[in-house]
């Protein structure tokens, strides 16, 4: 059986550059922040996926959202790393290469305050916000295969991302300016 473990925590720090807030009901609110710190690797392995599908409501801000398609090929631009290992000490994933491909990016997609979108379970995409972006997501139906990222090949990993760099008071402070800007 895949270690499927959500994280435990409230409030946590995610390698993509935003903060995720944990809600009942299989909400959570997330907060993007340009001052928030991001995997060192992340202009290069923002592409990801999630093994649940999710509408999320733009509630400050615009949310822009990338959809991208994927073709496995030996020799391919980006490799896949999967999220698939038990939860580390610094709260990320055990994670690993698994397979190379090529990406096709669609239309970029940009939603404001008030709107909302939906991704489906395993479809690839980024968020590449800029400025101050806060959403609320709701999870709908959860697959039983792991979350992979993508990265441009030859770039390394970082597998050494620490969820838990800023205390929760540091993370929660971050919430507040973000609804007060």
């Amino acid at each position: 059986m895949k270690d499927f473990t959500p994280t435990k925590e409230t409030i946590s720090l995610h390698g993509l550059g935003f903060i995720q807030l944990k809600l009942g009901g299989n909400q959570r609110l997330h907060v993007w922040h340009p001052d928030l710190p991001r995997r060192k690797c992340f202009d290069f392995s923002a592409i990801h996926n999630h093994r649940f599908s999710f509408t999320s409501r733009v509630l400050k801000g615009v949310q822009k959202n990338m959809r991208v398609d994927i073709e496995l090929a030996k020799g391919g631009s980006h490799q896949v790393i999967s999220h698939n290992g038990p939860r580390s000490e610094r709260g990320g994933r055990a994670s690993y290469p698994v397979a190379e491909c090529n990406i096709y990016r669609r239309d970029a997609e940009e939603y404001c305050a008030g709107e909302r979108y939906v991704m489906p379970a395993y479809e690839y995409h980024c968020t590449p916000c800029d400025g101050i972006v806060i959403t609320l997501m709701q999870k709908h139906e959860e697959g039983q295969v792991h979350a992979n990222s993508l990265i441009v090949s030859g770039v390394d990993f970082d597998y050494d991302f620490d969820r838990f760099q800023l205390s929760p008071a540091q993370l929660y402070e971050f919430v507040v300016d973000a609804f007060n800007s």
